[in-house]
């Protein structure tokens, strides 16, 4: 299998991942909205992002190291572009057929 899409199916095999991803491909969102939506704690929230963020299916209007601080409100949208690259590749394996990114 596929690296690429062994990661993803890993990433998305978590519910509350799936969940993230389907709220932010609505529209961008707070870690503190997620958590609420979604019903898990921030601090999962995070942890979760951060997954789905080093696949690049998320990202953060503020870069790593820079979304700590008081008042500080990091918002998170879907790359919609990386999801539907990696949905391509997963649909392409799943089907026999070769991965169209090579």
């Amino acid at each position: 299998m596929p690296e690429e899409v062994l990661a993803m199916l890993e990433a998305i095999g978590n519910s509350a991942r799936t969940e993230i991803l389907r709220h932010l491909s609505a529209q961008s969102m707070s870690t503190p909205d997620l958590a609420e939506a979604i019903g898990v704690e921030h601090s999962r929230v995070l942890r979760h992002l951060a997954v789905l963020e080093d696949l690049g299916l998320v990202s953060a209007d503020h870069p790593r190291g820079s979304r700590r601080g008081v008042g500080r409100v990091v918002m998170w949208e879907t790359n919609k572009e990386r999801v539907k690259e990696i949905a391509d590749a997963w649909r392409s394996y799943a089907s026999g057929q070769p991965n169209p990114r090579g």
